[in-house]
């Protein structure tokens, strides 16, 4: 059996290439004043709940996306609009899923998103496609 951290590294290969991957091992930027919380991250977020059966990659990409947006997270929105990506959402998805937040979050939560996906479809040269929206 796996131990929780290995697990975690396992799971988080399906949403970032394996340079990320070792980013997240080697580059933590919190690490001289909370050591543990990238260990945390990777054991409990990944090798806990990310590995959990009943949803595939993109619809877990999906909820993660959605979940950051209601907390106003702006550097995780950035974070997992981009794993969402990785693993075959598409723009014009993350888009409509960002959208239908509106009547619960409101529009300044949903647009401050936007922007966010915005950003990060440029970075990635992609667009939405408008006859999907």
């Amino acid at each position: 059996m796996m131990d929780r951290f290995t697990k975690g590294l396992e799971t988080i290969k399906q949403y970032v290439n394996e340079e990320e991957v070792a980013r997240m091992v080697d580059s933590d930027a919190l690490a001289d004043i909370a050591p543990d919380l990238r260990k945390m991250i990777i054991e409990f977020a990944y090798g806990d709940v990310y590995s959990r059966q009943g949803l595939d990659a993109k619809s877990r990409a999906l909820v993660v996306i959605t979940a950051v947006v209601t907390q106003g997270a702006i550097q995780q929105t950035k974070t997992h609009i981009t794993r969402g990506l990785y693993v075959g959402l598409t723009p014009t998805e993350i888009v409509e899923a960002l959208l239908q937040l509106v009547p619960y979050i409101g529009f300044p939560c949903v647009q401050n998103a936007l922007t966010v996906a915005q950003q990060v479809f440029q970075e990635k040269q992609l667009s939405v496609k408008l006859d999907d929206v």
